[in-house]
C-alpha cells in the first residue's frame, strides 16, 4: 500500500453497502477500512490514520450524529460525511 493514498473509513450496519462503497472507492485509488458500528469506527480511528469518514445516519446503538459528535470531540476537523437512505 502506498503511504500517499488517502484512507477512508466507511461506517454502516449494512454489509452490502460497506462492500459496494469499498469496491468503488478502492477502484478510484483510495485505501478503505470499514466498520459495522460507531463503536467499531472509534476503535479503528484510535488505531489508524483516517482522512475521511463516511457514515450512515441510522445504525443500531450509536447513530451517525452521535458518531460525528464523538469524532469532533476527539479528532477535531476530521472530515465526516453522513449518508442516509431515509427521506
Amino acid at each position: 500500500m502506498s503511504m500517499d493514498r488517502k484512507r477512508i473509513l466507511i461506517v454502516d450496519d449494512e454489509e452490502g453497502l460497506r462492500e459496494g462503497l469499498s469496491l468503488v472507492l478502492e477502484g478510484e485509488g483510495y485505501s478503505v477500512l470499514a466498520a459495522e458500528t460507531g463503536e467499531e469506527a472509534l476503535h479503528i480511528l484510535q488505531q489508524s490514520h483516517i482522512d475521511l469518514v463516511l457514515t450512515d445516519m441510522r445504525m443500531p446503538g450509536m447513530d451517525g450524529i452521535e458518531l460525528l459528535k464523538k469524532i469532533r470531540e476527539r479528532y477535531g476537523e476530521l472530515g465526516v460525511i453522513i449518508l442516509t437512505g431515509y427521506g
